[in-house]
Formats: structure tokens, sequence, C-alpha cells
């Protein structure tokens, strides 16, 4: 198996095909920006700042609304989890 048969990116495989717009939207997630005040989403687990929450709400869950909303941030986030893993295509 090839590695770039693997890849995940903006661009067309090599059959011209796009990959899924959810594939693409999470490619783009932002990532944390500092080590320090890093908070998990209580549904999904995904961590960032509670400057990134605030901004961009959670990838994964739209729905809670987080984005613009402190209170909300507050409610739907933890400062408090354990270990963290990433995943990533360099």
């Amino acid at each position: 198996m090839d590695d770039d048969d693997n890849r995940y990116d903006d661009e067309e495989d090599e059959e011209g095909e796009r990959l899924p717009a959810k594939v693409e939207d999470l490619a783009q997630a932002s990532v944390p920006t500092s080590l320090k005040g890093l908070r998990a989403c209580m549904r999904c687990g995904i961590i960032k700042t509670l400057d990134q929450f605030l901004e961009y709400g959670c990838e994964n869950c739209p729905f809670l609304d987080m984005a613009g909303n402190h209170e909300r941030c507050n409610m739907c986030t933890t400062a408090f989890f354990e270990g963290q893993v990433a995943v990533m295509d360099p």
C-alpha cells in the first residue's frame, strides 16, 4: 500500500473523486494553540483552548452551539480530563 493512499487533504484523489465533505471539514479542525487552559468537550472529548471553543465551537458537536456563547462553552466543556491522543498526516 502506498503512503499517499491514506492522505486526507483538499486535493482530488487519483481518480478525480473528492473526499467526503465531512472528512474535508474535519481536516480543517483547529488544534490547541497552547498547552495551558485546555478544555475537553464533554460529549466527544475533543481538546482545545476555551478561546478556540468560543471562536469555532466544537467541530464534532455543532448542535451544542458553543461558538460565541461563553456560558454554553463552560457548560459543555471541562478542564478535568486525563490523557490525549493525536492523529495526524505528516
